[in-house]
């Protein structure tokens, strides 16, 4: 699958939530440029298909079953992975569609733990070994929920604007290290953690329609950024929020038909 002239060899990553959906496109493709995985999520038949795909293509990788809402798990996971170079925060859990106003305490704490304090738990951890080696790539999950006003998610939106936030801010602290702290927002895109708009061809007909570029992302489209921002070619970029969303977040027009 690599070479020692692949973008990523000799480096080691861990990506978070790792055993499906855009996890998983985003080790494939890590993979893929030469670096050697760590896959952490609490689906151990999702995580062993992911490593079977990446050894299959002749890449590396390991997996840990890990309940990233188990903070004792998860500081564990900082310390046994503390070699890594390149860091994906990307584990979220599936969110309920209910009304700002409607939303118990319960959906806010879930998407904070899982989005936010999980993330700053392994940053905390792993970022510090980082700028002792003088070299690292933190990618952090976002979502364009952050910047379009989404209805009916406001925990998930105000769970990512923050870890936004985070990602500035360890960006101003760790860039003279040569540390890079960056995210990246995805637009909707088709996973099994969408649930059913996943499979409704008149909905995503919708949405493509609202997209300059005339489509759905795929989980591809977010692999690609993320891998391209964990090399040296992005090696003066951090602290920035990409949207990966087709141009969706530029405006919507529609030329008149000749």
């Amino acid at each position: 699958m690599s070479s020692n002239n692949s973008p990523l060899a000799g480096r080691r990553a861990l990506v978070t939530g790792g055993s499906r959906g855009i996890g998983e496109g985003i080790a494939v493709h890590l993979a893929s440029m030469g670096a050697s995985l760590l896959l952490a999520a609490d689906d151990a038949e999702g995580l062993a298909n992911v490593k079977s795909t990446i050894l299959e293509a002749g890449g590396e990788a390991e997996t840990q079953v890990v309940d990233l809402l188990d903070k004792e798990a998860v500081e564990e996971l900082g310390r046994s992975a503390a070699d890594v170079d390149i860091l994906v925060n990307n584990a979220a859990p599936g969110q309920g569609r209910t009304l700002f106003s409607e939303t118990p305490d319960e959906d806010w704490d879930l998407q904070l733990e899982l989005i936010l304090r999980v993330s700053v738990r392994l940053m905390r951890s792993i970022g510090p070994r980082m700028v002792e080696r003088g070299w690292g790539s933190i990618v952090n999950i976002s979502s364009g929920a952050v910047v379009d006003g989404s209805p009916q998610v406001a925990p998930y939106a105000a769970a990512k604007a923050a870890l936004e936030a985070v990602t500035r801010v360890a960006a101003l602290e760790y860039g003279a290290a040569g540390v890079r702290v960056n995210a990246v927002r995805p637009s909707f895109t088709p996973t099994a953690r969408n649930g059913r708009f996943s499979q409704d061809a008149e909905f995503l007909a919708s949405r493509a329609k609202k997209v300059p570029l005339g489509r759905i992302a795929t989980t591809s489209d977010i692999a690609e950024v993320v891998a391209w921002l964990s090399t040296d070619a992005a090696g003066f970029i951090t602290g920035q929020s990409i949207n990966v969303d087709g141009g969706a977040t530029a405006g919507t027009w529609r030329p008149s038909a000749p």
